[in-house]
């Protein structure tokens, strides 16, 4: 594959799953409001989830990279979902955790106090719901793209939408 030919690909599976991860959040994003509707809770925008969406895709583009993700080549798929989904959850806890505590440390706030403030917010049930879907979505997209990479690239497009 030629160099131009690999980068529409990447380009195009940023864009797939940016696409993906933008529209669930949002979902995420409504459920929170309607849950929390006239209680005052500071809710993330619409804006801030299509960004995470890109910021997720492009975690799991680099979690993709790593020589270890594809542990299970000759494996039932269910391997495969699990491991990948397992990565990709680790991934996003990660950034979940860097985000705030780079926010803080640019405010100069030392690193103790960044960590006790982003441990503070790991602590709290609203973090953990809105992880719970995020790992659903990750479970999700990993389970269509292990589908397509078995059926065939573009094989499973062809069978949902005819071309």
């Amino acid at each position: 594959m030629g160099r131009v030919e690999r980068i529409k690909k990447e380009v195009r599976e940023l864009l797939v799953a940016a696409l993906f991860f933008s529209v669930g959040l949002c979902l995420v994003i409504l459920a929170d409001r309607l849950m929390t509707e006239g209680s005052g809770v500071e809710i993330a925008t619409f804006a801030q989830a299509a960004i995470g969406g890109v910021i997720v895709a492009k975690v799991l583009l680099l979690v993709d990279l790593l020589p270890f993700v594809h542990a299970f080549p000759n494996k039932p798929l269910a391997h495969n979902v699990v491991w990948k989904s397992t990565l990709y959850v680790a991934g996003s806890l990660v950034v979940r955790y860097l985000e705030p505590l780079l926010k803080s440390l640019f405010h100069g706030v030392s690193i103790a106090v960044a960590h006790d403030r982003v441990m503070e917010e790991f602590a709290k049930p609203r973090f953990w719901a809105s992880e719970i879907w995020i790992a659903i979505l990750l479970m999700i997209f990993a389970t269509i793209r292990e589908l397509d990479t078995s059926l065939g690239e573009g094989k499973l497009r062809q069978m949902f939408f005819g071309r």
